[in-house]
Formats: C-alpha cells, structure tokens, sequence
C-alpha cells in the first residue's frame, strides 16, 4: 500500500470515527428529550451535561500528553491543561457552592505557568497554530465559547418565542451546542496527538 492510499484510508477511518461520536451527542440529545430530571430536561444532571463534564476532563488529560509528546509546545498546552481542569470544575457551580476555592488553586497554578514560561508561550502558540490541526481547536473555541453562549442568551429565545417559552427548548439548544463544541475540542485534541506522534517517529527514524 503507498503513502497516499495509507494516508487517505486513515483519514477515513478517522472520519467514520468522528462520524460516530455527533451519532452517540445525537443519541444524547434524544435520552435527555425523555428524560426529566430533578434538574428538569437538559439540567445539570442530564446526560448531555455529564459528556460536556467528560469531554473537559478528558481534554485536560490530552493537553498534558501533548506537551510530553512535544517540549516546545509544554509552555502552552499546560495553560490549556489547567484552563479545561478549571473548566470541568466550573461545570459543576450549582452542585458544589465552594466550586470557587477548588478552582483557586487552578488560576494560581495558570498564573504561575504565564510567568514562568512567558518568554516562551508565544513561540509555542505560534508553532501549535501552524498546525492544519489547529482549525479544529479554534472551531470548538468559537462554536463552545461564543457562539453558544450568544445562542443561549434569553432576550433571543424571548424573541423568537415570547415570555412564556419553554425552558427546556433553551436548554436543549445551548447545551446541545456546547456539547458540540466540546467535541470539536476532542477531536482537536486527537488531532494534535496524532500529529505530534507523527512528528516524533519521523524524527525517531
């Protein structure tokens, strides 16, 4: 088999893979539109928002390895290690009223890894957003960060369906979107490994 079947098989692989993953996010979406929880549908103890919990943590785990994988990269997947583990805390504000002092030690840590590494991050940022890879983390940034939140914002559900709108069709849309982005993240982040894998055993041979 050459190179370029190889390549493009395994690129299909991957996208049957990734295929998969909106179908079980779908699959989700359909449990939670059942289900009512003592949250109410799509609450916090949905099965939507205990895969965004996964994902984040998950995520913080693959940053790490990345920066294993790559030295030059560490000074920046660190920070993005801490930010998705102050993230995964931050998911769970209305279970835990204290949430606020177990992230503490987070931002310390994220700011301490700013001074440390600061005359190194921007470098590091430069080569990981040099990656073609690197399209998918600015998707899921965009699609996680801003764009569902401009999504979930009340004065437009209250717009396109009146005062009296159903919460749950709010929540359904918001959290299905962050979801969604969080999988771009994921799959951002099995990218990146992939790739910096790649990188090494060319340089190992």
């Amino acid at each position: 088999m050459n190179k370029s079947t190889a390549y493009t098989l395994f690129f299909i692989l991957r996208m049957i893979i990734y295929a998969a993953i909106m179908l079980l996010i779908n699959l989700a979406f359909m449990h939670d539109a059942r289900e009512i929880t003592s949250t109410g549908k799509f609450g916090e103890n949905s099965l939507t928002e205990i895969l965004q919990e996964s994902l984040i943590f998950i995520l913080g785990i693959i940053f790490l390895a990345s920066g294993r994988l790559d030295r030059e990269l560490t000074p920046v997947t660190n920070l993005l290690s801490v930010f998705f583990f102050m993230a995964f805390v931050r998911e769970f504000n209305n279970q835990l009223e204290f949430w606020f002092y177990l992230v503490l030690p987070l931002i310390l840590i994220f700011a301490w890894l700013v001074i440390r590494d600061r005359q190194k991050i921007f470098p590091a940022l430069e080569k990981l957003l040099k990656m073609h890879v690197s399209a998918y983390l600015v998707t899921g940034f965009l699609v996680t960060f801003i764009f569902s939140r401009l999504f979930g914002k009340t004065d437009f559900w209250v717009t396109l369906l009146g005062e009296d709108y159903n919460r749950w069709a709010k929540n359904a849309a918001e959290e299905g979107t962050e979801l969604l982005g969080y999988s771009l993240f994921f799959i951002a982040g099995i990218e990146i490994l992939l790739h910096l894998f790649k990188n090494r055993k060319t340089a190992a041979a």
